[in-house]
């Protein structure tokens, strides 16, 4: 593993310079695309909740924060010092360790605020994340159910969380919206592995794609989209959600219906089932917050 690590032409630099390495190390292991949305989504659990309170809902997207980035901290060093597949990691074995460890030692406060202010629920449904976090490389990410399901869950878990942690109880209407985007973002992570299906195969790594071939696992990303608008349009229709989420319901399915009828290729079909996404979240949130009168 000797040409593996960039950190072995630390030896002589000066000071300065090691300390912009690992700040620049440390930078580079947010990845925004997967840190933002999930304290993006606690936000909007907070937001659900009447009369929210900012420091709590901040305390709890800190907590999600750190989930993530110890999450990012662990796969950056299986990837790159066990796996070798990333090209270039700027931080040492020993620097991510004690990254993962400071990560992790933080969140512990948040859990304990979080205790105090809101209850048993809360601290429930918010502890899992870094567990999630922790384990996800090299564990749940080798596994063809854990790899598909483990980001939904952490999505999921940070909106219920976001809610329990202002109100101790979870509504029907948060409760749908988690679980449409668990199934949404299950359907969506297959086909992101679809992406990696060459070299994850060459590798050994058991994902979905891997495991039942291209073919079929379109076809499960599909049903897994399309049921997203069936969770929504049945709690519509028992009243859980507004009756307007009958018409954002479909939203998720209109992007399967449109692959079928043209050519886009697997990475276009991606970015524009990630993008439906955001505009579905959105609108549920806001058919919801207009329901209650916000």
């Amino acid at each position: 593993m000797g040409a593996r690590t960039d950190t072995q032409v630390v030896i002589g630099r000066p000071v300065r310079w090691r300390w912009r390495r690992r700040i620049d190390g440390l930078w580079r292991h947010v990845q925004p695309v997967f840190f933002l949305p999930g304290v993006a989504v606690s936000i909007v659990g907070a937001v659900l909740a009447p009369d929210p309170s900012i420091s709590t809902a901040a305390v709890h997207a800190t907590a999600v924060a750190l989930a993530v980035y110890v999450a990012h901290l662990t796969d950056g060093y299986v990837d790159y010092y066990v796996r070798g597949e990333d090209e270039r990691n700027r931080l040492s074995p020993a620097e991510l360790r004690a990254a993962t460890i400071l990560t992790a030692t933080a969140f512990g406060p948040c859990l304990v605020a979080l205790g105090f202010t809101s209850g048993a629920l809360a601290v429930g449904v918010t502890a899992p994340l870094l567990a999630l976090g922790y384990l996800h490389a090299p564990y749940l990410d080798t596994n063809p159910i854990t790899t598909t399901v483990d980001y939904p869950t952490g999505i999921a878990l940070a909106v219920v969380g976001g809610y329990a942690t202002q109100t101790g109880t979870v509504s029907g209407a948060v409760g749908t919206t988690a679980l449409a985007l668990f199934v949404f973002l299950s359907g969506i992570g297959i086909l992101m592995d679809l992406l990696d299906y060459e070299h994850d195969r060459e590798i050994g790594k058991r994902t979905v794609p891997v495991v039942l071939g291209p073919e079929r696992a379109r076809s499960v990303s599909s049903w897994l989209v399309v049921s997203s608008s069936v969770v929504v349009l049945s709690a519509s229709a028992m009243s859980v959600v507004p009756v307007t989420a009958t018409v954002i319901g479909p939203v998720p399915s209109v992007t399967v219906f449109a692959w079928t009828r043209s050519d886009w290729a697997v990475e276009v079909a991606v970015r524009r089932r990630i993008a439906t996404t955001y505009v579905f979240t959105a609108l549920l949130v806001l058919a919801v917050l207009l329901e209650s009168g916000w």
